[in-house]
């Protein structure tokens, strides 16, 4: 499924991100090179990202004692805006 219209972003190629390390919304939208556009796909993509700790944190992943995950800080938001290689337009978190 589509998530993002604006680029065309799956849902199976964003969990692929997440599995190969992403750790926030903004770092999947940087992995694939976008900015966000019109930002209705921040939500999904967040929410995705949350899920993704949480599974990791629940007994999917490391179980917390890894320290390299980051899904050891599971409120942890990186700022979409901090990059000046990627101005985001809307941010990302």
């Amino acid at each position: 499924m589509y998530v993002c219209i604006c680029h065309p972003i799956t849902d199976k190629q964003i969990k692929q991100v997440l599995q190969d390390g992403a750790q926030t919304t903004a770092a999947v939208f940087r992995h694939f090179g976008h900015k966000v556009q019109c930002g209705k796909c921040v939500p999904y993509v967040r929410g995705m990202v949350e899920e993704h700790r949480e599974t990791k944190r629940t007994g999917g992943g490391c179980g917390g004692n890894c320290g390299q995950c980051g899904n050891h800080e599971i409120h942890h938001h990186e700022p979409a805006n901090t990059d000046a290689d990627f101005a985001y337009g809307v941010a990302a978190e």
